[in-house]
């Protein structure tokens, strides 16, 4: 089954671009609507007048910028089936208007526009959309069977590591309400699965979690280091078993945290 495609662009070359790209693929893609305005893309909507599985969406925009859409389209709910997002922008600063939403659903693409980035981030955004729903609904799309990521490492290799290194976060106040916990959670099972792999060097492991989120390493080391600051040491059960000693008195760095919670982890499941 194709894809179903919103286009909301203003810029004339990229538009062009992307609507013969889309036009010209038709086995894989149904260009649903295409506008270059926010106000009539946000009319379109409000109205659920087309059902679309992503909305490619340029930052800023007439009469409405397409970060208020793309961050209304996440937020309320109201929208069929919430459509992926793939927010576009000359301006890295854009970036943070993507913060606080789930990054296997919206991606941030800088310009110049590469077609096969985009073709794969359409893919990796869908193919996620369907490991969120019953199998039973699932819609299987034609390549999202093809490509492999660190998504479906994590999901099919971790499993019951992943759910540990979960408990222990929450434990130590790390929950899901802050931005940076997901990518700690990533960091602790890439260093204890794929640590080798990257030297354990802990730069290394960040890149490749950036890359996987379509996001700037300096970004995702940034809401790490915010996270952190919510670690409660002293209520954890785990503290006593290798903290107390090690780094009481001490401000603990990202990296200490990580490997030391690996370390742990490891010699568990092992």
């Amino acid at each position: 089954m194709n894809t179903k495609i919103g286009l909301v662009v203003n810029d004339t070359t990229n538009f062009d671009k992307l609507t013969k790209h889309f036009s010209e693929n038709k086995s894989k893609y149904n260009l649903k609507f295409n506008c270059k305005n926010g106000k009539e893309c946000q009319t379109l909507l409000s109205q659920n007048k087309y059902d679309v599985d992503i909305i490619i969406i340029e930052a800023v925009l007439p009469y409405i910028n397409g970060t208020d859409i793309a961050r209304e389209i996440y937020f309320s709910g109201k929208y069929l089936d919430s459509p992926g997002i793939i927010l576009i922008s000359s301006l890295q600063q854009y970036d943070v208007f993507l913060e606080d939403m789930d990054m296997n659903r919206v991606s941030f693409l800088l310009k110049p526009l590469d077609l096969n980035y985009i073709d794969k981030e359409i893919i990796r955004i869908q193919r996620n959309k369907l490991l969120t729903i019953p199998c039973s609904e699932r819609k299987m799309l034609k390549g999202v069977a093809e490509d492999t990521s660190f998504y479906e490492i994590k999901k099919s290799k971790y499993k019951n590591t992943e759910k540990l290194v979960t408990n222990i976060l929450n434990d130590f106040g790390i929950t899901q309400k802050y931005k940076g916990s997901v990518y700690i959670k990533d960091a602790i099972l890439l260093n204890i699965f794929e640590g080798e792999k990257y030297d354990f060097q802990m730069k290394a492991i960040i890149l490749q979690i950036a890359k996987y989120y379509n996001r700037p390493s300096v970004s995702i080391f940034s809401l790490i280091s915010k996270t952190m600051k919510f670690i409660k040491l002293d209520s954890s059960q785990y503290n006593q078993l290798f903290f107390a000693e090690c780094y009481s008195g001490k401000k603990l760095t990202p990296k200490q945290f990580i490997f030391t919670i690996s370390e742990f982890v490891r010699l568990e499941v092992n």
